[in-house]
């Protein structure tokens, strides 16, 4: 008979034990430690214990699921009316019980009674407060097509599939940056900049964003001292670690209008892998959605390739 509780202050050394010990696989952080728990997870601002369900076997740790809510509109605060389980992990020998399933129930009824009409599974933006370099990648991918274990879980508890990501890489050993005379004309109209550590706009992006080690590349025009494109890019730590690899995550790409299709994006982000390459990174991975052709198209031009999918899980709340 399984209890169930809300989260102890005395809990993370358990937790990083039993994560430690889950069936390995590349979207999921190893190992992990008590203290990256708490970076990750326990020392957020909006972290709430009621929402972080414990379940004990006697005196044995055997699982949590962790239910959690995105940012109001404004960035400035929670929105509960829209929620998700953003983990599930119970004991390796015990994904073939029904405690998963109870544990996804009790997360459920935790989102409910705070407000949520609408129910996700996994982390997706805007629901993106909790486990970025833990799991997914460069960001929050929902669930991952190779996550077996959790796509299960959710698709045998009525979430329907709404979207899918596409998780691409790039190489930047085998870098070279596209020679043509469009890339040698936005070479002369712009000065390529970079800041470290840029100022988060929203409480939400300070609390998600704020702790890693980010780097912001922009193009700035020349003649009229106007910034035309930007990325950023983070370290994706601690999953990077796991792959015996430096990885840049790129989670914002920028183009103003009336300068798309004109170069200046591949220019940006050609630089700024030669950059990054200085620095000792080896591979980039960005995100998209499966809709966005063009976006598809341009990241294939640069040489990214799909190595992972994920899957937008959501289901309707149901009435009490």
């Amino acid at each position: 008979m399984y209890c169930f509780r809300p989260f102890r202050n005395s809990d993370p050394p358990r937790i990083a034990h039993l994560w430690s010990c889950q069936p390995p696989q590349r979207g999921l952080a190893q190992p992990v430690t008590a203290s990256v728990l708490d970076i990750g997870l326990f020392s957020k601002h909006y972290f709430d214990p009621e929402g972080f369900i414990v379940a004990t076997d006697g005196d044995q740790f055997v699982g949590f699921a962790h239910a959690g809510f995105g940012p109001d509109e404004a960035g400035d605060g929670l929105d509960t009316s829209m929620g998700t389980t953003y983990m599930v992990m119970v004991r390796e020998d015990l994904w073939t019980s029904d405690l998963p399933d109870q544990l996804l129930a009790k997360s459920e009824t935790y989102l409910r009674e705070r407000g949520a009409r609408v129910l996700y599974g996994g982390g997706i933006n805007p629901l993106n407060g909790f486990y970025l370099g833990l799991y997914g990648g460069s960001e929050l991918p929902g669930v991952l097509l190779s996550d077996s274990i959790r796509r299960t879980l959710f698709a045998r508890n009525q979430y329907r599939e709404r979207g899918r990501v596409v998780v691409m890489q790039r190489d930047l050993i085998r870098f070279r940056p596209t020679v043509s005379r469009e890339q040698r004309r936005v070479a002369r109209d712009v000065n390529f900049e970079t800041v470290y550590a840029p100022i988060t706009k929203t409480w939400w992006n300070t609390s998600v964003y704020g702790s890693l080690e980010r780097i912001k590349f922009f193009l700035r025009r020349r003649r009229q001292d106007k910034i035309v494109a930007s990325a950023m890019f983070w370290d994706v730590e601690p999953l990077a670690t796991s792959w015996g690899l430096r990885v840049a995550g790129l989670y914002d790409l920028w183009v103003d209008d009336e300068y798309r299709r004109q170069g200046y994006g591949t220019y940006l982000l050609s630089e700024a892998f030669k950059e990054l390459h200085k620095r000792g990174i080896s591979l980039i991975e960005s995100q998209t959605m499966l809709t966005n052709a063009t976006a598809l198209e341009f990241y294939r031009n640069l040489g990214f390739a799909p190595i992972d999918h994920g899957l937008v899980y959501r289901r309707e709340a149901r009435t009490m």
